[in-house]
């Protein structure tokens, strides 16, 4: 009996480690689409965390940039930062020059989301890839 006992621990064991291999991933995977469209953006970014009362929604929105679907696009591409005045938010096909990427990245303080966890580079990928292929309202 105790032998049947000791076979089944191991047999519980076996099957618990082998589901656990480094085969396995802890976590999902990444969505298989890249956030390459300003909708994609706005949904899975801006509507996420960013456009909430307090931070870039409501009515007074963080350095009066308000992230709400309705607003979003026109106050952020080709609209001169208040954070780095002498750029812009999102300068077209210029993902390097634009001081949203930078703010993401926390190359321009503070980083954003504020006191939140920062964006999966991923993510920041496809922002960057959007305004590189020139920031359409898509």
């Amino acid at each position: 009996m105790i032998k049947i006992i000791i076979f089944l621990i191991f047999i519980s064991i076996s099957i618990t480690v082998m589901s656990c291999s480094k085969d396995t991933p802890l976590e999902p995977p990444p969505p298989a689409t890249r956030l390459s469209t300003f909708s994609e953006i706005q949904k899975r970014v801006f509507d996420a965390g960013c456009n909430t009362s307090g931070c870039h929604g409501g009515s007074d929105p963080a350095a009066n940039l308000d992230l709400t679907s309705a607003n979003s696009y026109t106050q952020l591409v080709e609209v001169n930062s208040v954070r780095v005045p002498s750029r812009k938010r999102v300068d077209r096909n210029n993902s390097s020059e634009s001081v949203l990427v930078q703010i993401l990245r926390g190359d321009v303080l503070p980083r954003m989301p504020y006191g939140g966890t920062p964006l999966s580079s991923a993510t920041i990928d496809s922002i960057a890839k959007w305004i590189d292929e020139g920031a359409l309202n898509n």
